[in-house]
Formats: structure tokens, sequence, C-alpha cells
């Protein structure tokens, strides 16, 4: 089964040094572990500074990318919302769960399964936000995540207290315990998961010889789902 860990910098596993952790790495060392080498595979799509909308742009891509690799993606670990929450003070916490949203319902047309994180805590940036406003937003937008998506289908990332000096992302050691996070969800989350349909090729079709076989014309690519195209304008 390929998973695709979808995401910002969280999910890159920025970190203020050289190195990277991605939390997707240790996730698939837990997965070969209990089932296996070479019976899962775990993709890191993390994009530092990305914002909820720009990563439902993003996801027909990756699909895309899967699909040419002839293995779809059968589950999508979801992180967002951080960036939201820090460059778009005017955005509504309802808004920013919408642009999950639509995300989980395109997984859902590609017969996929998605479970969403919750946004993690903020230490320095929510120190500096006066009455405690983006600590407050992030407790909103935690709750309605909850609320759309059930816990069974949400990874609570609240427990995360190891961070870099920048108070925002994790250490190597809070990387790891995200993973740790994620991992018994996407595990319940597999279950779910319908099987990938073998189809077989029809059987050609002789052609006269006076004529020649049509060219295939590639399809072109979907555009963006009118849920997708709301938001996008909403961010501006």
């Amino acid at each position: 089964m390929r998973i695709v860990c979808l995401g910002d910098s969280l999910t890159s596993g920025y970190s203020q040094g050289e190195d990277k952790y991605p939390y997707g790495a240790i996730l698939q060392k837990l997965l070969d572990k209990e089932c296996g080498k070479g019976k899962h595979e775990v993709i890191t799509c993390g994009n530092n500074g990305e914002t909820a909308v720009s990563m439902a742009k993003r996801y027909a891509v990756t699909t895309e990318i899967a699909e040419r690799r002839r293995l779809p993606p059968k589950l999508f670990v979801i992180l967002a919302g951080t960036n939201d929450l820090l460059a778009y003070p005017q955005i509504e916490e309802e808004k920013i769960v919408g642009a999950l949203a639509a995300m989980v319902d395109q997984t859902a047309v590609e017969s996929a399964v998605a479970v969403v994180c919750t946004v993690p805590r903020m230490p320095a940036p929510e120190e500096r936000s006066p009455d405690f406003g983006l600590t407050k937003r992030r407790y909103r937008l935690n709750e309605l995540i909850v609320e759309k998506f059930g816990e069974d289908r949400v990874v609570d990332t609240s427990s995360l207290d190891a961070f870099e000096d920048d108070g925002l992302h994790l250490t190597k050691r809070g990387y790891a315990e995200l993973a740790k996070l994620v991992y018994p969800v996407c595990r319940a989350a597999m279950k779910r998961c319908r099987p990938s349909k073998k189809t077989t090729a029809p059987a050609p079709t002789p052609t006269p010889k006076t004529e020649a076989a049509p060219t295939p014309k590639t399809a072109p690519a979907p555009d963006a789902t009118p849920a997708v195209k709301k938001l996008q304008a909403a961010y501006g």
C-alpha cells in the first residue's frame, strides 16, 4: 500500500540545522517492523510554508505522479493549518477546515482514505500573540477538525513538546513523537482502505489494413473542484 504524508514544513521535517527529520521516514520504519519490508511505501510530500488551500491544489499533482507509478495512494495523512493561522489572521477557521475537507473529499473520489492531524501548538508565536489570540484560534481550529472528521480519523498532536529554538518546528525527537502519534491512526485507517481493482485489458480490435489505427489522446488534467476554487478565492 502506498501512503502519502501531505503537509508543510512539519511534514518535510524541517529543522534549524541542515538535516531534515520527516516523520514519514519514522512511520515507514514502524510499518516495516510490524508488517515486513516492502508491504507498504510511505511518501513524504511536505512543502515549507504551504497553506491548506495550496495543498489542496497540489493534491492532483501528487496523485498523478503516483498513478504514473501504477500504484495509486490508498491512504493520505494530512497535516495543515499552521501557516494558515500564522499568515492569514483574517481567514476564519471554518475556511481552513473547508480546505482540509476538500482534500479529504478528493481522496474519497480516488477510493482512498485520509486521516487529518490537529495543528500542533506554536510556543513562540503563540506567546507573542496579544491576548492569546493565536492560541484561541488554534484551539478553535482543532475543535472543528475533530468535529468535522471524527476522532477515529484525527491524529491528536496536543502532546508534542519537543520544539526547536524557533518555537515552531519540532526537534528530531519531536518528529519521532509525531510519527508515533500518527501510526495507530494510520493502522486503523488502513483497515478501511479498499484494495486496488485489477482490470484486464480488453482484447485489441482488428484494424482494417486500409485504415490506420487511431492515435489515443491524453485527456487534459481536470480543473480544480468548485470547492477548491471557492477556497482559493477566499485566500486571495
